[in-house]
């Protein structure tokens, strides 16, 4: 505020009182004379604050010369335009009507400026007693909230707008990306199997086999080739996957022959690092209507996890049964439950994302069954996609992270059976 008021300016308390009296038309004169001696002029200069957002409302102003602009500040110091107010109108009245009300915006000179402040007190002592004043500050009001309203819902369309355009952005970009993808690994994958296969040729050589020292270079070759082989496939998996091209083909399906065909899969990796794996229970389990190649996929890589983060001389155990829910029905629902070093509680829904990896990256560990070892980031969400297409669902369980105490997690899933026709109706919906 200026020290010295030099704008226009009201020079007594008649000139007060001729300045009130026709914005405040219908007001008794004793009002008009008890708010005009409570008037205390103030000036402003361009830029000046005169009240800010979160102050305290004490006083209702009336402009007597020049103009404001209200606008909102946000906490990234950017600040959106509401309205200007000129000669003649108030502001800062909406602050007043309760007790302990606070400024809802930031009012700020945009040219030298003269106000009349008048204390809060005062103007409610006459706005109490004056059913005129009351119906101008009650219209004024209204008339800005609608303003307000139309502002705001202005700016939620064009908003809306950008995130529509936004939003179709991000799909485009995901559609090209998940083609590049599973176009890469496509024309990756194919090289590496020839690869894969003369290698495998390369073993059954007799120079080789005569030379323990060749055989041990063809054999890291073999192993480190199927495990690009194994990567490959995991990408093609997940960019099926993303762009809805895997379809069901329902069969009955025994899961404890599935988990045996994984547990073979598995054998020597268990022995190597004195593991246990147990699947008994499934035994009991009726048929179950799945693509059997989509299962297998499902609890190979949950028995992969499991042994990745279980450390050696632990156990993971696979149990399975038959439960009704009320949304998906008669269910076959299996567990695999493992001793390892847990879940962190905010990575139990994270973990089911694509290329989704818990710890740092920089402490990656390169080897394919080995405790903690790496991986892209692919099993689980892979496994998430084969239940759904199959209508279940996945969740993790977990008390929590922890190296020494290893909780261990627990990893459920129920598929729910169909009859007949819901088999042949979800085989021939879902897309190629």
């Amino acid at each position: 505020m200026s020290e010295k008021c030099t704008h226009a300016s009201i020079s007594d308390l008649e000139g007060v009182k001729e300045f009130l009296r026709p914005l405040l038309f219908g007001l008794a004169e004793e009002d008009v004379d008890e708010l005009a001696r409570a008037a205390v002029q103030e000036c402003y200069d361009p830029g000046d604050i005169i009240v800010r957002e979160g102050d305290i409302g004490d006083a209702v102003y009336f402009i007597v010369d020049g103009e404001i602009e209200v606008i909102k500040q946000f906490l990234d110091g950017s600040e959106r335009f509401l309205h200007t107010c000129g000669v003649g109108e108030t502001f800062g009245e909406m602050a007043l009507l309760q007790e302990g009300g606070r400024r809802t915006a930031t009012i700020r000179a945009t040219q030298p400026l003269t106000v009349l402040k008048i204390d809060r007190d005062t103007f409610l002592n006459v706005l109490g007693r004056s059913p005129s004043l009351s119906v101008r500050v009650l219209v004024r009001l209204t008339g800005r909230l609608r303003d307000a309203d139309q502002q705001a819902i202005a700016d939620l369309s064009r908003a809306n707008e950008e995130l529509t355009r936004a939003l179709r952005r991000l799909e485009r970009l995901d559609r090209t990306k998940t083609d590049f993808i599973q176009v890469s690994a496509h024309e990756l994958r194919t090289p590496v199997a020839a690869l894969l296969g003369y290698a495998q040729m390369m073993q059954s050589n007799e120079i080789v086999q005569r030379e323990p020292s060749l055989q041990a270079l063809v054999e890291g070759v073999v192993n480190s080739t199927k495990r690009l082989h194994r990567i490959f496939n995991n990408i093609l998996d997940v960019s099926r996957v993303m762009a809805n091209g895997v379809k069901v083909h329902r069969t009955q399906v025994n899961l404890f022959v599935i988990m045996d065909g994984v547990y073979r899969e598995f054998r020597e990796a268990l022995e190597q690092r004195n593991l246990t794996l147990t699947y008994d229970s499934l035994r009991g389990l009726p048929p179950y209507p799945g693509d059997p190649d989509l299962l297998y996929k499902v609890f190979y890589h949950l028995v992969n996890n499991a042994i990745k983060y279980t450390p050696d001389g632990g156990s993971i155990t696979v149990t399975g049964r038959v439960v009704e829910t009320p949304d998906l029905g008669r269910c076959v629902e299996v567990a695999v439950e493992d001793t390892g070093i847990g879940i962190a509680p905010q990575d139990l829904d994270l973990i089911f994302e694509k290329f989704y990896r818990t710890g740092e990256v920089a402490f990656h560990s390169s080897g394919t069954f080995k405790f903690k070892g790496g991986g892209p980031g692919l099993g689980l969400a892979i496994t998430k996609g084969m239940v759904e297409l199959h209508g279940g669902r996945i969740w993790a369980e977990s008390p929590g992270y922890d190296e020494e105490t290893c909780p261990g997690s627990r990893f459920v899933v129920q598929l729910p059976f169909e009859d007949e026709e819901d088999g042949e109706e979800t085989e021939d919906e879902t897309a190629e």
